[in-house]
């Protein structure tokens, strides 16, 4: 079987979603599959939609000559009539619904009704977590669209197992609590929230650090900037850009607890692997992140844009080290238990055959 996976840009892209994208190639390819990398340009919204009246993206799509496409349900504004003369089966992995994001309310319609076109027009759907599918369901108005359910997992690092003394020694040092931060700087993320947050709490008692790139949204970047001078916490918030393989499993090993206060995640990853190193996390009640964390068990959920609510648990946790030693338990336990990589390109992989066998 030869299949097509389309995406935006990068394949080698630092996101969630672009890790996924790549377990699922490598997986099928170790499966004997042949996977072809259909790139288009990434651009604004307004000219991906301007694809569809175009020559250019069909034939690309055609020119790969696949069985099966697997569209990234980002390139979804590229695609959203061409996937009518398409004569394969068509199966978007749906990691983030843009109709879900913040959008003005005057365009918020917009955005939802070609979302809703783009979906009916495939002939499968691959969603990342339950919160995803809840939301294609209320998008397409139908309880049971044709899909599978496929996690993402946390099981991005080799040779990373850690022991319940190593959590319990990290968590009973003294000194300040080091919180670790992994994901693009952008306002989706919340960097802002932690950064009111800790403008609430004695200096000295934490240390931040930033894993996640700086180019995607720079005029964030620099009022989060303007906010760690205008707080004097030049020496506490450290930006690092963005980090992978060993150095960021070393980042894991060497922090607390990992925060990211997002307005939303339609999963998160890096909630995942945080747990691989017996790490406490903290997100929001948005979105899937409790679908990872059992807030009070091996991490919290706090409400989005509420600093207030997160300054009280950074404390908590920097004076309750005890709290944080029973949580880093718990935050390995729920790891173990969650599925690896392979199981989730499994999924997928079956339900693949189960499309192209429709033909």
């Amino acid at each position: 079987m030869r299949i097509g996976l389309l995406i935006y840009g990068d394949m080698e892209a630092v996101s969630g979603g672009y890790l996924y994208n790549r377990k699922l190639a490598a997986y099928l390819r170790s499966h004997g599959v042949q996977v072809e990398i259909i790139s288009l340009p990434l651009r604004s919204y307004w000219r991906h939609l301007g694809d569809n009246f175009s020559t250019r993206c069909l034939e690309q799509i055609t020119a790969a000559n696949v069985d099966l496409l697997i569209q990234d349900a980002m390139v979804h504004p590229s695609v959203v009539l061409i996937n009518r003369q398409l004569n394969i089966p068509v199966v978007t992995l749906v990691h983030l619904l843009a109709s879900f994001d913040h959008h003005p309310g005057y365009s918020a319609w917009f955005y939802r009704a070609i979302e809703r076109r783009y979906l009916k027009s495939v002939s499968g759907i691959i969603a990342n977590s339950l919160t995803t599918l809840a939301q294609i369901r209320e998008l397409l108005h139908d309880p049971s669209p044709p899909h599978c359910l496929a996690v993402p997992a946390g099981d991005n690092f080799s040779g990373a197992d850690i022991d319940i003394d190593t959590i319990k020694q990290r968590a009973l040092i003294p000194g300040p609590l080091k919180i670790l931060v992994v994901g693009n700087v952008i306002r989706r993320k919340g960097l802002h929230v932690l950064i009111q947050a800790l403008r609430l709490l004695p200096a000295e008692n934490f240390q931040v650090t930033v894993a996640g790139r700086l180019d995607m949204e720079p005029d964030y970047v620099q009022q989060v900037q303007k906010s760690i001078r205008a707080a004097q916490l030049q020496e506490r918030v450290i930006l690092k850009g963005p980090v992978q393989g060993a150095s960021l499993a070393d980042l894991y090993l060497q922090h607390h607890l990992m925060a990211l206060p997002s307005s939303y995640e339609s999963y998160g990853i890096v909630y995942v692997e945080a747990q691989q190193f017996g790490l406490p996390v903290i997100g929001t009640t948005e979105g899937a992140a409790k679908e990872i964390i059992s807030h009070g068990d091996n991490g919290y959920l706090v409400p989005p844009e509420d600093p207030q609510a997160l300054a009280e648990l950074l404390q908590k946790l920097h004076h309750d080290r005890p709290l944080l030693l029973t949580m880093g338990r718990n935050a390995l336990a729920a790891y173990i238990r969650h599925p690896r990589w392979d199981e989730s390109c499994e999924i997928i992989r079956q339900y693949l055959y189960t499309r192209i066998n429709r033909i």
